[in-house]
């Protein structure tokens, strides 16, 4: 996880010069000892969880912070993509490589010119056992106040003008880590966990999952939060 830590630290000063930033841009958004972590996650396949028809390992999602790593740690398919058009695109295990997401921090930390990755996972067809995959997730300070870099005007002219191309990115999840609604890095990380996880919200979090829901139904989203309880009452894990 050491290690992890000091390359993802160094991956991100490489996105910072990319979009025309100094290195160390990222830097004030971290603690000097930062916490990061690491999981190991098993989807055993349709066998090993009894049930009829197809499941879902893991529900589309956007990850909170700044980047992702996940190494696929098994040859099965599974991990999928969204692309702009809305469609899922497999992402197969490469020997020896890191499949790299961008966080919703990022994306608004950059004003968008990083866009954050939505993707999900499938779990292993039946009879071909157990896919093992260990994600490690960048840590940031939860303390950081939440503020957008000073992106270059030439870059984001360059961000428009591929929207303009594309269109806007068909997206079946909602973007949470809106520029001006938080003050902290925090609190928009216990946003984003409670509105992915409404059964741990429901325990735990009660009123701030009441006001998730108030703001989703006043913009038109009620639906998505009981599909959201739906999987989890299913025992699918909703990350």
């Amino acid at each position: 996880m050491t290690r992890m830590g000091l390359m993802s630290i160094q991956f991100t000063s490489l996105i910072a010069e990319a979009i025309g930033l100094p290195a160390d841009a990222f830097d004030r958004f971290f603690d000097v000892s930062q916490q990061h972590k690491l999981k190991i996650v098993k989807y055993p396949d349709l066998d090993e969880l009894g049930v009829e028809g197809g499941a879902q390992g893991v529900g589309p999602h956007k990850d909170s912070m700044l980047t992702s790593y996940l190494l696929q740690a098994s040859h099965h398919r599974g991990l999928q993509v969204q692309n702009n058009e809305g469609e899922w695109i497999d992402c197969p295990p490469i020997d020896g490589t890191f499949v790299v997401a961008i966080g919703q921090g990022m994306e608004a930390l950059t004003k968008g010119v990083c866009q954050s990755t939505t993707h999900r996972v499938l779990s292993p067809p039946r009879g071909t056992g157990a896919r093992f995959s260990i994600p490690f997730f960048q840590g940031v300070s939860y303390d950081a106040t939440f503020e957008s870099m000073d992106v270059p005007e030439s870059v984001q002219n360059l961000r428009k003008e591929i929207l303009l191309r594309r269109g806007a990115k068909k997206d079946d999840i909602e973007f949470t880590f809106k520029t001006g609604q938080w003050d902290h890095l925090g609190t928009a990380t216990l946003y984003n966990r409670i509105k992915s996880h409404p059964d741990v919200g429901e325990k735990w979090y009660p009123k701030i999952l009441a006001s998730i829901r108030e703001q989703q139904a006043s913009q038109g989203q009620a639906s998505e939060i009981p599909a959201s309880l739906k999987e989890a009452e299913a025992g699918i894990k909703v990350q």
